[in-house]
């Protein structure tokens, strides 16, 4: 078992009481009980331990799962204690009696995290086939299903007073349910990763959420406004805990660290080392009323038991004073060719210099100040510039950079003699949407009309008609500029300082060394460098500071600093290649021309071949595309990557090989479209119309239960695997609200139409605008199609009948609507096609990083193996290749008649982690002459070295001393499954 070095370690503020050890496994969460007498742990061990934290021991062992406990929750009264398993079960046990008294089933996934409700009522569950579950613990019965998160769910944390349910996901997202109703009444976005953990403060006004984007996040919960973001952390932010006062929050992180901050100005005042498991459940947990903090030591395998001195942590001064800083996001938006360009350049203090059309996006800094917070400590407002292209091929990509904009110039052109304010209507219901589609509960976008070039002789505009449009968009104010001249430049400039609310943007707390680098990373993409490995760039960063010392401990936070930029949209780490894409507004115009070129294309079926995408044979400007043509083919791969993670574009295979199929750029129309036949729900929504449609359209595509047969202008029809064909017909009733109608054949059951509907009305619910998907019934006779007028279906349904007689060919036709229809059918597929879809996009994106890798021979494992086991071991690195991951295999990269020696030695340096194989004949020579040479480089760069037993190996093998000490993925056992096992080896990721 792992030791912690530092276990007796002390700090100021803390004293260890206590090392409590008895699991044989990594410990998940802990939870004190109410009176704080008892400690429960779960573990891997598959046991739920109670401990005495003033004896210093174990007082009881509970029951035992099949797999990982993964959660344990208290009930109010410290007489029930509820775990979640990977089982997929949680069980319910009488703590003084030592007894499980219930085993709740329900769950078809690894349950993540449990949580007993304020006044005992109620117990939320929440796992990774992404559902929240509320049972009721006298009985066991499940009262509701919570869906809404498209991803897996992986905490849930009531309020104090019980009134409202917190859920995070893997969608990097947070949900909030009204618990009586089960009703979604918010969901928060923010994170740029999945969330982990979350904690309410004692007094409710914070909710605290974790996350692997490395930061923790404060949410204020009265205004729901995101009042504080805490950097510090450089790897994965596992989980967090408020003091019984609140005046401490703790955090724990995969760096091997718990950090402890000031609740009230966000200020660092502890840091505590403690080597982390692999185990994404992590404990930490402060005493219900007492000084006393519970954290995991010696990688997750103990528990320690702190006394806290909350006056000499909070008068600390050896903690290091955070760096305060926030950012406001200005956006210039408007068609093609208003001058949007020029006016950004001004206003960011460049000279003025004639633009073409942007392509893309352009980021500058229009303002960075300092500002005193009023308790000697100073705040950084950084105010940045985007100018969105206009172009319409664009539009499919701009609702990605409308989010958390403070302020919004909308430019015209003034001078058209046919429709000066073309664009204006769009881009102000574009900002709208976006704004109400990320629910944010910060104040709207200031929006400010704005005529450019009025130098060019002047507004063409009435004064009236211009007050019409600006009283109509509800627009805050209205320039009239010239870049070229500095017209207005000075009174719109300070107008855009006078717009942003600062007190209504997050407080960032951070670092000195985190804003070092984030400077340093910020010059580099204004100095217009394209891309860079990251090797590169920290070389560059310590060589510009050179009085930095201790590179390896620098290096993980330097790359911590690249996600925490790449969130704020400014650069883009690539997924292959170790690369950093310092300008990633060129996936933008990419994206664009291969859009416009599936659109262009001549059959009509929006689609590009895939060889075509990957080698830039598409239609593009020149002044477009980049010069060097090998950073080009990296580029895009990776925009094809970002197409179909996005899924606004799906990869489909055809004999003349793969294609890119563009949904919402098939121009093929259809006749018989207008009105078809087993027309049955109509619903109607708002939000980015072409972008849902596309969205669902692949969704649908890569669902496992429907098949595409056809695509055609804003049309797709399926097939059912059950049987029977379905579709869906777009219209636009103007921009940004549309209509999609649902059609069937007769073919078509009761079991498929629901399926097809209720997969369709709950992505509309995730991805419209809140509260504006209508659903409308329509009633049809089965066998001839014919129509039952609404106020037939109503009256019918008043008299007590589910079914009225077709009028036509005396059918009796169904006129059971949703809710019925569900308890008639009872055959819910929607978590599965969830599943399959995600399954599918993963796998397509995963073929395009792959391009990648291969591309920059960015290897992620190597293969060592005994020549006989050959076979197994290529089997084992195509799988691996299925999922993004390129192995060094010698028969596929030694070029016969060279030593194998000197290819490995070039790439020995890149290559992240090492599988070795055994068989049923060992490891061979062959291996023991390249283990002597090249395993201890994997060991001395402290890489995986990952021990593989095969089919057919002896019941006990003999693996060689170094790896006698390492953990082995066992492919002779289906539990724990040894794929997933491999990759969460090979990528530090489970």
């Amino acid at each position: 078992m792992p030791r912690n070095p530092t276990e007796d370690a002390h700090l100021p503020g803390l004293k260890l009481r206590h090392t409590l050890r008895g699991h044989t496994g990594s410990i998940g969460k802990i939870a004190w009980s109410p009176d704080g007498r008892s400690l429960a742990s779960s573990s891997s061990d598959g046991t739920i331990q109670l401990w005495d934290p003033e004896a210093g021991g174990a007082s009881r062992t509970l029951g035992k799962h099949n797999r990982h406990v993964n959660s344990v929750a208290w009930s109010p009264s410290g007489r029930m204690l509820a775990a979640g398993s990977s089982d997929q079960t949680i069980s319910l046990w009488d703590v003084e009696l030592g007894v499980c008294r219930r085993w709740l089933e329900g769950h078809f996934d690894v349950v993540t995290a449990v949580a007993w409700s304020p006044d005992g009522q109620s117990i939320a569950s929440a796992s990774d086939d992404g559902t929240v579950m509320l049972w009721e613990p006298e009985t066991g019965k499940l009262r509701r299903t919570l869906r809404r998160h498209q991803g897996w769910v992986t905490c849930v944390a009531w309020s104090p007073d019980g009134q409202t349910l917190a859920s995070g996901s893997a969608d990097q997202t947070i949900g909030l349910w009204d618990s009586e109703s089960g009703e979604l009444h918010r969901v928060l976005q923010g994170h740029s990763g999945r969330i982990t953990n979350l904690a309410w403060s004692p007094d409710g006004q914070i909710l605290a959420s974790t996350s692997f984007d490395c930061t923790v996040r404060l949410w204020d919960t009265e205004s729901w406004t995101q009042v504080g973001i805490l950097e510090g952390h450089h790897e994965t932010v596992r989980c967090a805990a408020f003091s019984p006062d609140g005046l401490l929050l703790a955090s724990k992180s995969w760096d091997d660290t718990v950090r402890l901050w000031r609740s009230d100005t966000r200020e660092p005042v502890a840091n505590l080392d403690e080597p982390a498991s692999g185990n994404w459940a992590a404990g930490l947990a402060f005493h219900p009323h007492d000084p006393v903090l519970a954290t995991l030591g010696e990688t997750d395998w103990v528990l320690r038991i702190w006394d806290v001195d909350e006056g000499a942590l909070l008068t600390c001064e050896q903690a290091a004073k955070a760096v305060h800083y926030s950012n406001a996001k200005v956006v210039l938006v408007g068609d093609s060719g208003v001058g949007k360009s020029g006016l950004g350049l001004v206003l960011a203090a460049s000279p003025f210099r004639p633009t073409e059309s942007t392509h893309g996006r352009h980021v500058w800094t229009f303002e960075s100040r300092d500002v005193p917070l009023g308790d000697g400590r100073m705040e950084t407002r950084e105010t940045l510039l985007w100018d969105l292209a206009g172009q319409p091929g664009y539009r499919l990509v701009h609702q990605l950079h409308l989010n958390e904009v403070a302020v919004a110039l909308i430019v015209f052109d003034a001078k058209s003699e046919t429709d000066p304010f073309a664009g204006v209507k769009y881009w102000d219901r574009a900002l709208r949407q976006a704004y109400r589609l990320r629910g944010d509960p910060t104040p709207p976008p200031k929006k400010f009309l704005v005529a450019a070039r009025t130098d060019r002789g002047g507004v063409g505009v009435s004064t009236r008609r211009i007050h019409d449009l600006t009283r109509e968009l509800c627009l805050d104010s209205y320039f009239e500029t010239s870049a070229k001249e500095g017209w207005n430049i000075r009174e719109l400039a300070e107008a855009i300082r006078g717009a942003i609310d600062w007190e209504a943007l997050p407080k960032i707390s951070s670092t000195d060394l985190f804003q070092r680098i984030k400077g340093f990373l910020v010059a580099e993409k204004e100095s217009g460098r394209v891309l860079a490995s990251v090797d590169d760039l920290f070389r560059a960063f310590l060589k510009a500071n050179g009085e930095l010392v201790n590179a390896e401990e620098l290096r993980p936070q330097f790359e911590a600093c690249i996600g925490l930029v790449e969130a704020r949209g400014l650069i883009k780490r690539l997924s292959f290649g170790d690369l950093v894409l310092l300008q990633p507004e060129l996936l933008d115009a990419y994206a664009s021309a291969m859009v416009n070129a599936a659109k262009n294309e001549p059959d009509g079926l929006g689609s590009l071949p895939e060889e075509n995408a990957r080698a830039g044979r598409f239609p593009m400007s020149e002044d477009e595309r980049l010069a060097d043509r090998a950073q080009e083919r990296l580029l895009l791969i990776a925009t094809v990557e970002d197409l179909l993670r996005h899924e606004i574009a799906l990869l489909e295979y055809t004999d003349e090989g793969p294609r890119l199929v563009f949904p919402s750029q098939v121009t093929r129309e259809h006749s018989g479209l207008s009105d078809p036949e087993g027309k049955a729900v109509v619903f109607g929504f708002e939000g980015p119309v072409l972008n849902i449609y596309a969205t669902l359209a692949v969704r649908l595509t890569h669902s496992g239960i429907f098949k595409k047969k056809e695509m055609w202008q804003n049309a797709a029809a399926y097939e059912a695997t059950d049987g029977g064909s379905c579709g869906l017909i777009l219209r636009e009733v103007q921009e940004g609200a549309g209509e999609l109608t649902l059609f069937f054949d007769p073919v078509a059951s009761e079991v498929v139409r629901f399926q097809f509907e209720e997969y369709i009305h709950a992505q509309l619910r995730r991805r419209a605008l809140p509260n504006t998907v209508r659903r409308q019934r329509v009633f049809a006779c089965s066998a001839c199609s014919t129509p039952v007028t609404n106020l037939q279906a109503s009256r019918r349904r008043e008299r007590g009948f589910d079914w009225i007689v077709c009028s036509v060919c005396g059918e009796r036709i169904s006129l059971l609507d949703y809710e019925d229809r569900l308890r008639a059918v009872s055959v819910s597929k929607m978590a599965e096609m969830d599943r399959t879809a995600d399954a599918k996009r993963n796998r397509d994106t995963s073929a395009s990083i792959l391009q990648g890798k291969i591309a920059t021979n960015d290897f992620d494992v190597f293969l060592c193996h005994n020549t006989r086991d050959k076979p197994a071991v290529k089997e084992i690195g195509r799988r691996l290749k299925e999922r993004g991951i390129l192995p060094w295999l010698d028969v596929e990269q030694l070029q016969p008649g060279l030593p194998w020696q000197s290819a490995l030695e070039k790439q020995i340096k890149k290559i992240r982690s090492v599988a070795v194989f055994v068989g049923k004949q060992g490891i061979g020579p062959w291996q023991d002459m390249e283990l002597a040479a090249f395993l201890r480089e994997f060991v001395s760069r402290k890489c995986p070295v990952i021990p593989v037993i095969l089919l057919g190996s002896p019941k006990v093998p003999r693996l060689p001393v170094f790896l006698s000490g390492m953990i082995w993925v066992d492919f002779r056992n289906s539990e724990p499954e040894p794929m997933d096992q491999l990759v969460w080896g090979i990528t530090g990721n489970r």
